[in-house]
């Protein structure tokens, strides 16, 4: 390896990279912008599916112990059904805000539910 030769961005790096750049940008842009931090068009395409494919997915917890890390699923597919509609904008304001009621009045009965288990 050359001395100056650029060492591979690791899987985080690279995640957070886009998230900077993405965050920095005003409007919407072309993909193609992900060239001004290292990614050719076909490898932002797979990461920006990738990503659009996790936040499309039921939020969860990472709770971390001495010797383990533990997940918890802090919302079931319904909730992340009814999250992705609150921030639709093809959907009337009234009916994203009552899903907004109605996501939070999930999220507290799936949180009783699971209080009641450890009682």
């Amino acid at each position: 390896m050359k001395p100056d030769s650029i060492q591979r961005r690791t899987l985080q790096e690279r995640v957070e990279a886009i998230f900077k750049f993405i965050d920095s940008q005003n409007d919407v842009f072309p993909k193609s912008r992900l060239k001004e931090i290292g990614l050719n068009p076909s490898t932002a395409e797979k990461w920006l599916k990738l990503i659009n494919f996790i936040q499309n997915q039921p939020k969860i917890r990472l709770i971390q112990s001495e010797h383990n890390t533990l997940i918890e699923k802090v919302e079931g597919k319904y909730q992340a059904l009814m999250r992705k509609m609150v921030v639709d904008e093809t959907i009337p304001f009234e009916q994203r805000l009552q899903g907004v009621t109605d996501y939070l009045k999930s999220l507290y009965s799936r949180e009783r539910l699971k209080n009641k288990k450890f009682s």
